[in-house]
């Protein structure tokens, strides 16, 4: 039997299935920063937290290929599952492993590069009502099977509505040896002079700007002045601003790239 072909340590690749017939190449994309509760906020405040919209862009997301309402009887025993669907699609929703589960079997079989595996989660930040999805951690540097992705109901007889061209996973390659590399020391911060310092300094910079925000709303409030938000924010995080400065360079956003389709079209 002939070894595998190595994979390229800057490469995750995207296997299509034999046997699948439909074209499954906009199935799947760069995660998007943007969620719907987000743009709801007064003014997208949210954006304004980094954290929040740097993990949002983390990875690759696949899409659902077809309107869906699943209700769960409640049951343990079997699949007990309602699946309505507005058409028949191999990638759509199913009852597989029961429990209230509803498992998505995927177009794709994935490889990452040797000391990578595949952290497999919901996306990040989106709401569903009464579903989560179940995170998994997949050994595809060498598991030559494809892998599902699954949402666990968590109400008996509620309505559960997943949407085509949502998306349903989202996968990050991450390297093996991280977790077990690293070792965690509990330490006193006065220990570490220097950063108590730096804690205080910005600890003070970001009550200062409370206050300042909140005399803000006041006197706009008074004045009858409509607060643009972004004047109220201290933006020294997303400007990668401190002191001392950072030893990497300051990034808000992950920008993985578009797949790009090599299949040999015959």
């Amino acid at each position: 039997m002939s070894k595998p072909q190595p994979v390229p340590n800057n490469k995750l690749l995207a296997y299509v299935i034999p046997g699948v017939k439909k074209d499954v190449s906009q199935s799947i994309r760069p995660c998007k920063i943007t969620r719907d509760w987000m743009d709801s906020t007064p003014a997208r405040y949210a954006y304004r937290c980094i954290p929040l919209t740097a993990a949002n862009s983390m990875g690759w997301e696949i899409l659902n290929p077809v309107d869906a309402e699943i209700t769960w009887s409640g049951s343990e025993e079997g699949d007990q599952l309602n699946i309505q669907t507005n058409t028949d699609d191999p990638f759509g929703p199913k009852p597989h492993f029961g429990s209230g589960t509803v498992t998505w079997y995927l177009p794709f079989l994935f490889r990452t590069p040797p000391e990578y595996g595949l952290l497999v989660t919901g996306p990040a930040n989106q709401d569903q009502n009464y579903a989560v999805p179940l995170d998994a951690f997949i050994r595809t540097d060498w598991l030559p099977f494809p892998f599902t992705m699954n949402w666990r109901l968590t109400e008996a007889n509620r309505k559960v509505t997943f949407k085509a061209g949502e998306p349903i996973c989202r996968i990050i390659p991450y390297p093996l040896a991280l977790l077990n590399d690293m070792q965690m020391d509990i330490l006193e911060l006065n220990e570490d002079p220097q950063f108590m310092q730096q804690v205080q300094q910005w600890n003070q910079e970001r009550q200062g700007n409370y206050e300042k925000q909140r005399e803000a709303e006041q006197q706009w409030a008074k004045d009858g002045h409509k607060p643009e938000l972004k004047e109220l924010w201290n933006s020294n995080y997303a400007k990668g601003k401190a002191c001392p400065a950072p030893k990497s360079a300051h990034q808000n956003l992950f920008k993985c790239a578009p797949p790009i389709d090599k299949r040999i079209v015959k």
